[in-house]
């Protein structure tokens, strides 16, 4: 039975904030389940993989049951991937520490290694929504994040003032993080990323995922 009203639009409000505090314990669950090290990776991606469904208009699915079985079948391959990004970013993070100011040549440098670090920061922003929307190989997630991420800036920027504002929210209201924090910022990544993807589809070689992954 359908409600309808004003009933029907507090029932359908309280059915998403059930939905998105369930994916957000899930997310905390798993994580732990991997020894947060190993976790983080695989329950990140099942977490993007249900908010996928749900930015596409699909909630008829058994969320549990969705999150576990990504969680198991992607969890070494979403490991190597962070792996790779971890390893990047602490060289990243290394050479800004450790590279001196002085002299023209070393700023130069310094300059240089910062333009990187923008550019992995839209590779973060978006490896995410292309792991769990494509299925490629594993660096070429890492490439296309970028291609689409720098293709598309209007979004790219769109997509960390949305996120800065949700910062400034869960830091007037700290006690809902335990219970909305990650799983409403995967979903605002992924709606927005979705959007660039719908501008990308027509090019070839993009290929969505099969919907017996996600």
């Amino acid at each position: 039975m359908k409600l309808g009203g004003l009933s029907g639009r507090f029932f359908l409000i309280s059915e998403w904030i059930s939905r998105f505090a369930y994916v957000n314990f899930l997310w905390i669950v798993f994580s732990l389940a991997g020894l947060v090290a190993f976790g983080i990776m695989p329950a990140t991606v099942a977490l993007f993989s249900v908010t996928r469904k749900w930015v596409m208009g699909r909630t008829d699915f058994p969320i549990f049951q969705t999150f576990a079985k990504t969680f198991r079948k992607e969890f070494i391959k979403s490991n190597m991937l962070g792996l790779i990004l971890f390893s990047f970013g602490y060289m990243l993070y290394v050479d800004l520490a450790y590279i001196p100011t002085e002299g023209i040549l070393l700023t130069l440098l310094r300059f240089s290694v910062l333009a990187i670090g923008f550019f992995f920061i839209i590779i973060v922003l978006y490896i995410f929504p292309v792991y769990v929307h494509y299925e490629w190989k594993t660096l070429s997630y890492i490439k296309y994040a970028l291609i689409l991420g720098a293709s598309y800036p209007h979004f790219t920027f769109g997509m960390m003032i949305a996120m800065f504002i949700l910062y400034l929210m869960l830091s007037i209201l700290p006690g809902i993080i335990p219970f909305f924090s990650v799983s409403l910022l995967a979903y605002l990544m992924m709606y927005i990323s979705y959007q660039v993807f719908s501008k990308a589809e027509s090019y070839d070689g993009y290929e969505e995922k099969e919907e017996s992954f996600s």
